[in-house]
């Protein structure tokens, strides 16, 4: 679905020490290949990803926070700069986070967070009406 794009933040756990001008390689954006499927056809997409946040939080850890999400997306990007994903875990999506939850636990969501949450299916259902 195009349009209106939703920060996405992960932290990003990789196979060795994270030097500085990766980062900033990973900021700008890099040329990735991503396979597609519409209407049964598959094909490979080769395009440079949109800049994004990138910031390095620990020798061998990632925080990064993504606009678009195509697939296996941080994957490819720290393959292209020379790392191995080790662990991958998104924190956050629209603004809401998992902090303090462990996995399989749960909680219900704010006032503030399903306010968030109806925006977004409401601006969703525009798109499907545009289109």
């Amino acid at each position: 679905r195009r349009g209106k794009r939703h920060d996405k933040k992960y932290i990003v756990e990789v196979d060795q020490e994270v030097r500085l001008e990766d980062v900033q390689r990973l900021r700008d954006g890099v040329v990735i290949s991503t396979p597609v499927q519409r209407d049964r056809v598959r094909r490979i997409i080769t395009a440079r990803t949109l800049p994004c946040r990138a910031d390095k939080v620990g020798p061998r850890t990632l925080e990064i926070v993504l606009q678009e999400g195509r697939n296996r997306q941080i994957r490819r990007m720290l393959d292209h700069v020379g790392y191995e994903v080790t662990a991958l875990h998104r924190v956050e999506v629209m603004g809401l986070s998992l902090h303090g939850l462990r996995r399989g636990e749960w909680m219900p969501c704010s006032t503030r967070e399903m306010d968030v949450i109806q925006r977004c299916l409401d601006a969703g259902a525009e798109t499907e009406e545009d289109e």
